[in-house]
């Protein structure tokens, strides 16, 4: 691994950890032992930087989640896990956004519209195999789906609405709204895969009375 590769992982544990607008270019320049002259030499200034660490981190979320479901050839199930394990990434995926949006928003901007392009490009996938292999409807719009899905996602995300106390109950909401469209879309094929995975996947949420 280079320097710079040593600087931008060390820089993305420390944004993670600490947040994106409490970690200065002294703190990492100190964490690292090297000159604050060489960060700026290498990244230009911290937005940069900040750009490059998260991501890898999201690159890294997006390498873990392909992990998971490698051994699997159920495209159903396989966008069940995803979806869990991008839910249960939220808590902290959505404060680094929050705290971007507001301080950094060009580097919000650019890593906004690559994340969104390949959740929809995985979204899309996965709907497409599953309306082939007769898990879902022959009648099920592949793009409108993927839209739908992804939209209601970002929708709850991005809502000032919620508060950080609020995560939990949100993680709930996603995982339960999103199960039950999905659910709505499938043949009886694809509501048996439901009804095994949902409980293996997702027993450990908590549904909110009020829904």
């Amino acid at each position: 691994m280079t320097q710079k590769e040593l600087i931008v992982e060390h820089a993305m544990k420390m944004f993670v950890a600490q947040g994106i607008k409490a970690v200065r270019m002294d703190d990492i320049a100190q964490e690292l032992r090297v000159s604050k002259r060489t960060l700026y030499e290498m990244f230009g200034d911290k937005e940069e930087l900040l750009y490059q660490s998260i991501l890898l981190y999201n690159n890294r979320n997006r390498e873990r989640r392909s992990q998971h479901i490698s051994q699997l050839d159920n495209p159903l199930e396989i966008m069940l896990i995803s979806i869990r394990d991008m839910i249960n990434e939220y808590p902290t995926v959505n404060r680094m956004r929050r705290n971007m949006r507001r301080f950094y928003p060009q580097v919000f901007e650019r890593l906004e519209s690559n994340a969104q392009l390949n959740g929809r490009e995985d979204l899309r996938k996965w709907i497409k195999k599953c309306v082939d292999m007769g898990y879902m409807t022959k009648t099920a719009d592949c793009d409108f789906v993927t839209k739908v899905l992804a939209d209601s996602v970002l929708g709850i995300m991005v809502s000032d609405h919620y508060e950080t106390h609020d995560s939990m109950e949100i993680v709930a909401l996603m995982s339960y709204s999103l199960v039950i469209f999905i659910r709505g879309l499938c043949t009886q094929q694809g509501l048996e895969v439901i009804d095994r995975c949902f409980g293996k996947y997702f027993g450990n949420i908590h549904i909110p009375e009020s829904l």
